[in-house]
């Protein structure tokens, strides 16, 4: 569902929002060694988000756009990254991790086509 300002998500397991935030999180820590984020603004989403009450893990997400593409920033990123642990977990939470962060990136996409930019 979405809105001019806000695009909404809503987590269907318990593990999402806490693989979301963990992997701001770890963004977040690697920012200064690994640009992950280019813009202040995406930084300071990222902070909110991790730490804030806009990933709940249960319940709706209302996002805006430039939230939306800080996740899908650090999605990317994460998926460059995957860590051999991440590789090790349980097949079907990384199956509920991907299906989260695919329903991000093509809010994404989605929240870039209503605003009529070129999604790459």
């Amino acid at each position: 569902m979405m809105s001019a300002d806000i695009f909404v998500i809503e987590p269907q397991w318990i593990v999402q929002a806490p693989h979301l935030r963990c992997t701001l999180k770890r963004a977040l820590a690697l920012q200064a060694t690994q640009n992950v984020w280019s813009s202040t603004e995406h930084i300071n989403n990222a902070v909110a988000m991790a730490y804030g009450d806009q990933l709940p893990d249960s319940g709706r997400w209302e996002l805006t756009r430039s939230q939306i593409r800080t996740l899908k920033i650090a999605i990317e990123w994460r998926r460059t990254k995957r860590a051999a642990s991440d590789k090790k977990t349980a097949p079907d939470v990384l199956e509920h991790w991907t299906q989260i962060e695919d329903e991000v990136i093509a809010a994404y996409r989605a929240v870039s086509n209503e605003a009529g930019l070129y999604w790459i």
